[in-house]
């Protein structure tokens, strides 16, 4: 096990910052929208409307009365039969959450803060992702491939969400061939 992580310290524009510690993965990311703070809040803070401006996942299920705040709870359903169990750890209404999701294979815990921090006229919202892989061993020869892929995957689904938040409606094109969002305001 590494005893720092690797970094890609001054990433380029557009390009979240991530690092690896043996079978953890930290991903970093941030997306600038232009957008009232009570709007980008209400649209982060709807956790069924995920599947608006995330592309891997297929379906979002909140409990009946468990829709926001703390104890919130979430099944999402992932291709090839992959469902995820989330629950709410903190919730400081209209700045930012905390939330735990398990189930996901090779995967120990996930865990992702999001925070909505004013930037003059524009909000910017930050992501940021917590990953313990299983697998001791073969956890930390899939730790770097995990993390390309959340890196890869993270820029397209902040875009998406930008453009649901700033036009009111989600993109109709792959989130891949949307322009990438300025990761700061």
């Amino acid at each position: 096990m590494p005893t720092a992580p690797i970094t890609n310290p001054g990433h380029p524009a557009g390009r979240p910052s991530r690092a690896i510690m043996g079978r953890v993965v930290a991903l970093r990311s941030s997306v600038c929208i232009d957008a009232p703070a009570d709007l980008v809040w209400d649209r982060l803070a709807r956790l069924e409307d995920i599947t608006l401006w995330s592309e891997a996942i297929l379906d979002a299920r909140c409990v009946e009365g468990r829709e926001r705040g703390v104890g919130a709870e979430r099944t999402c359903r992932l291709s090839a039969g992959v469902t995820v169990q989330e629950r709410w750890l903190a919730w400081e209404e209209r700045r930012a959450f905390t939330y735990e999701g398990v189930g996901i294979p090779l995967v120990s815990r996930a865990r992702n803060t999001w925070t909505v921090q004013p930037a003059g006229q524009r909000r910017l919202v930050t992501s940021q992702a917590e990953v313990i892989l299983r697998g001791g061993r073969l956890g930390r020869l899939l730790a770097p491939i995990v993390s390309r892929q959340l890196a890869r995957m993270a820029p397209r689904t902040l875009a998406a969400f930008k453009y649901l938040v700033e036009h009111g409606e989600p993109a109709r094109v792959p989130h891949a061939k949307l322009a990438p969002a300025p990761t700061a305001c």
